[in-house]
């Protein structure tokens, strides 16, 4: 379903997800030998894809390319129908020479940016699903080892008739603001400069302002007053749902966990422009694709 709003990278996916469709393995089996079919080729985690100037697109095959050289061992998933109704596949290649020089596999997240924006979605999901299965194969019911259905959505134990549905873990991320700034975070194992939104997992139990509230208090010493929804990504390392906010804090007065944090900055709303744009002079931001670009953005042009 194509959502108007949303500014993240990731989202606003053209595929319909046919959910009903694909609890029938008979349909999913006459999709798969449709000649219109595309086959999206995966190895370990990497997507197949080709350059065409400064850009990366993605190398659509044709299904036969899963009998021929793909991994019987690895699930077949149903992506979902494209905007022509045609069948969309992935599958994992065992031997990646096996598809010659047609293209490459190449990591996402540092493909990211240069992908083509609309297919983000689709790769990104398919990612996720593999990331799912290659860490669920048996029951955590019974142990037992499960049976891929309805197109890679569910895994099933014919032992004890379990359903294991793909995993999703919810994030917050929250740049928090007092007046006319905002505070960011840094750890220690990024690149010289960069700082980012602050963020941690939404636990059991938690709203999600509740979750805002309390790592920004762990991570950087700040009380939390009011909590702004922003928008919502779909992160695909390995498989969590960022959920963006900005957030309003009592004072200035940070404390930074040092076992959390390397630091922590306070930026002006300027000093946030010249982040955005990649002037600043010693300071840097995530790229577009991330959401904390997108939190950092809508709140300096405010």
């Amino acid at each position: 379903m194509l959502l108007p709003h949303n500014p993240n990278a990731f989202t606003r996916s053209t595929l319909d997800r046919a959910s009903l469709l694909r609890k029938d393995e008979g349909w999913l089996v006459k999709a798969f030998k449709d000649d219109q079919a595309l086959l999206l080729p995966f190895n370990k985690g990497r997507p197949y894809l080709f350059e065409s100037g400064d850009k990366l697109f993605v190398r659509w095959l044709a299904t036969h390319v899963y009998e021929l050289y793909g991994d019987k061992s690895l699930p077949l998933i149903f992506l979902g129908n494209d905007t022509n109704g045609d069948p969309n596949f992935a599958c994992e290649i065992g031997d990646p020479a096996a598809l010659g020089d047609l293209g490459f596999f190449e990591e996402l997240r540092p493909a990211a940016p240069r992908l083509e924006y609309n297919k983000l979605p689709i790769v990104g999901t398919a990612k996720a699903l593999f990331e799912w299965h290659g860490r669920n194969g048996f029951c955590a019911n019974c142990a037992t080892p499960t049976k891929v259905v309805e197109g890679g959505w569910v895994r099933k134990c014919e032992a004890c008739n379990a359903e294991h549905y793909p995993r999703v873990d919810p994030v917050c991320i929250m740049v928090p603001t007092f007046g006319d700034r905002c505070f960011l975070g840094r750890q220690k194992a990024w690149p010289k400069g960069m700082h980012s939104a602050l963020a941690g997992f939404i636990e059991p139990g938690e709203a999600i302002e509740e979750a805002v509230a309390r790592e920004t208090l762990e991570e950087a010493g700040l009380t939390v007053k009011h909590v702004e929804m922003h928008s919502t990504q779909p992160w695909p390392f390995p498989h969590s749902l960022m959920i963006g906010v900005l957030c309003e804090v009592a004072d200035g007065n940070d404390k930074v966990d040092t076992t959390e944090l390397e630091s922590g900055r306070w930026f002006t709303r300027e000093e946030a422009k010249l982040l955005i744009a990649a002037k600043h002079p010693d300071a840097w931001a995530p790229p577009p694709f991330a959401i904390a670009h997108q939190l950092l953005k809508t709140w300096s042009e405010r």
